[in-house]
């Protein structure tokens, strides 16, 4: 009995440890300006515990759908779980993803483009035919095995960030010589290097925005405000911003398992939004 009651002690030791763990990770992302917004249920993403390892991982999260490591699809809810009972689940068809175009388009490894969401009347993760107007677009910016990510960043300009297999965010310059002419890259320069950042594995462009982001193998740029008192405070003073290190990333890089410029995530399932 005594050893019955020595074990259930160190159960409930190990627990209220772990939670104390937890409320001091969580206080130290807030202050760094993140807001507690949920929790994340996808046993596919989450591990079991801290020796697991197995647990698959994101590469890329939209607000509807996960990209893993490996190319698999999984559908994303987070107001409303699915019928498994988690905020995720793996998506019908058999499209490996080798690259995304905003985040409504993919291509797939098998050279084919498909779309993320539906269009129109057409239904999600149906291909990508040359009927579409914009398949010239995307077959000039995706047709590169180098190219994994293809962002917008002024679509009347021509204008495109291109991350590459190589850690390096291009700006792309697409254009016609004439109206009878095909799309061609009439420009391509380095927006974000590898050698000032890292290795880059994700990227987001917005602009003076706070879901502007840079994320490379070990650490995480985002865009930040640097007056937010003033600027919140007096109506006549413009909001500052910089892209700026975040050193909570480097800290628990092994415990976040996402980041997509809006959303953090941790391998406990808790949710942050960014709030400055």
């Amino acid at each position: 009995m005594k050893k019955l009651a020595r074990f259930f002690f160190l159960i409930f030791l190990v627990v209220i440890f772990c939670t104390a763990c937890k409320g001091d990770i969580n206080r130290e992302i807030r202050h760094a300006g993140f807001g507690m917004t949920g929790e994340f249920s996808c046993s596919k993403f989450l591990p079991s515990d801290k020796n697991d390892t197995s647990y698959e991982k994101i590469r890329y999260m939209t607000g509807n759908h996960i990209i893993t490591k490996e190319g698999k699809i999984y559908e994303l809810s987070l107001t409303q779980k699915f019928a498994n009972n988690d905020n995720c689940k793996e998506a019908g068809g058999d499209i490996t993803v080798q690259a995304m175009f905003d985040s409504n388009i993919v291509k797939g490894t098998d050279g084919k483009y498909y779309y993320l969401v539906a269009q129109n009347n057409t239904p999600v993760y149906t291909e990508v035919t040359e009927l579409d107007n914009s398949y010239e677009l995307y077959n000039l910016l995706l047709s590169d095995t180098d190219i994994i990510k293809v962002t917008t960043v002024d679509s009347s300009s021509g204008l495109y960030y291109v991350l590459k297999t190589d850690g390096n965010v291009y700006s792309y310059v697409i254009a016609k010589d004439d109206y009878n002419s095909p799309l061609a890259i009439k420009e391509i320069v380095t927006a974000y290097s590898s050698s000032q950042y890292g290795q880059i594995i994700d990227y987001n462009f917005a602009g003076n925005n706070l879901s502007t982001f840079i994320l490379s193998e070990n650490k995480l740029y985002r865009m930040q405000i640097t007056n937010l008192e003033e600027c919140n405070k007096y109506a006549d003073v413009d909001c500052k911003y910089e892209l700026k290190e975040e050193p909570i990333y480097e800290k628990y890089k092994d415990i976040i398992i996402s980041y997509n410029g809006s959303m953090l995530i941790t391998d406990y399932g808790q949710i942050f939004s960014v709030a400055s």
